[in-house]
């Protein structure tokens, strides 16, 4: 919530943060300060700040015995390419923008860092893999960096958030949603990194990683203060949805078995919810999603009505709108927001076309349309009130027209 004087104030749960900015244009910064400093000092950023397994494992200072554990963070923010700088950082400003509207500064905090340091162990144990495979000790030092491990994190949790939203940078002919950016941009990032040159996207294990990852915080981990649960254990957010058809049953297997593994860990936090009677089966299954048509004093609500289902969102509409709508420090209210001339004016624009809808719905039936009389006032002369029949024009053609169709029916 934007406060006097430009600062930015979160709160989760009761604990309040103030921010110079928003979240997303301090991620933006980040990623452009580390990526200059590389640029201008390659070699001092990657030793200090870039994922080196060897500095991971063991420290490379020897009067510093502590290796560098803090790479498994700053390797996802910042980019060794200014092409590619060009192209991630708007990109993550973005995403988070979108996602910082429901979310608070710890949430999305939590979800990015425990990704990326899924996502860091990942990349080491594969280095570590290949080291021992091709006894070439030299890719051990070698530094990984990059920001795409980062956005695919950013649109898991706008595909948790927003999974049927149409993404607004495609024709609107493709279909595209924002459940389905995740796995685009895994295949994106793993074509680059596979079929590319090596100086293409060398840090592209990055991206499926942290799809796994977070998609893992969001399903076991992350704490749902409105559904007073931990992880959205629905059915619509499980591993296999992520991917195509096709790819699904192996997907699936692949969550059935982490879930296992992970249980063995962790039995009783990890363990799926299990519904005690019907009530809570159907509320089980069901996701924990935001219902934007259920505004509430300038706070953002959810539910846990189906991601495909629209009878919570039909049952409640039109919301009742709250006494006072948000408004800045100056009393005016926010742009773009109710109460403001852009939303009473997107406001009439959508009553009008739904009543256009409703409209088209309602065209007259087959004998209108042939410029008969319709069926409520061919009711008598089918019954056989022939007296007033016989005055209404083209009653004989349309009694016929009628009947057709009730005999046609009576068989």
């Amino acid at each position: 919530m934007e406060l006097p004087g430009g600062t930015t104030n979160l709160a989760s749960n009761d604990t309040s943060v103030s921010l110079p900015a928003p979240p997303s244009s301090l991620l933006g910064a980040v990623i452009v300060v580390l990526s200059l400093c590389h640029a201008v000092m390659p070699t001092i950023v990657d030793e200090g700040l870039a994922l080196v397994p060897h500095h991971s494992v063991f420290s490379p200072v020897a009067t510093l015995p502590i290796p560098f554990i803090w790479n498994v963070l700053t390797a996802h923010v910042f980019e060794a390419s200014f092409l590619r700088m060009l192209l991630f950082a708007p990109g993550a400003v973005l995403l988070a923008q979108k996602l910082e509207r429901l979310w608070t500064l710890r949430s999305l905090g939590f979800l990015l860092a425990f990704a990326s340091v899924g996502a860091s162990i990942v990349v080491i144990f594969i280095e570590i893999i290949e080291v021992n495979q091709t006894s070439q000790e030299r890719d051990f030092f070698r530094p990984v960096r990059g920001c795409c491990g980062l956005i695919v994190a950013l649109s898991v949790g706008l595909r948790h958030a927003y999974p049927l939203e149409v993404l607004p940078v495609v024709p609107k002919s493709w279909g595209l949603q924002w459940r389905h950016l995740p796995i685009s941009l895994v295949a994106c990032a793993m074509a680059c990194g596979l079929l590319g040159p090596t100086w293409l996207l060398p840090e592209w294990p990055f991206a499926p990683a942290a799809l796994f990852f977070a998609w893992f915080h969001l399903r076991y981990i992350m704490w749902f203060p409105h559904a007073n649960s931990y992880g959205d254990h629905s059915s619509d957010f499980c591993f296999a949805n992520f991917f195509p058809t096709a790819l699904r049953p192996v997907a699936a297997g692949v969550g059935a078995f982490t879930h296992q593994l992970a249980c063995v860990f962790a039995p009783t936090y990890l363990r799926i919810r299990q519904p005690e009677d019907e009530a809570d089966k159907a509320e089980n299954s069901q996701a924990i999603m935001f219902d934007p048509s259920q505004p509430a004093a300038g706070a953002v609500l959810w539910n846990t009505s189906g991601t495909t289902s629209l009878s919570a969102a039909s049952a409640t509409w039109p919301p009742a709108p709250p006494a006072t709508w948000p408004q800045s420090g100056t009393g005016v209210p926010v742009p773009g927001g109710p109460g403001s001339k852009e939303y009473d004016e997107r406001r009439a624009k959508a009553l009008k076309l739904l009543d256009e809808n409703i409209s088209s719905l309602l065209q007259p039936s087959l004998p209108a349309a042939r410029g008969l009389p319709s069926s409520a006032e061919l009711a008598p002369a089918i019954l056989g009130e022939r007296s007033d029949a016989a005055e209404l024009p083209g009653a004989a053609e349309a009694s016929i027209v009628h009947s057709g169709d009730i005999d046609q029916s009576e068989v």
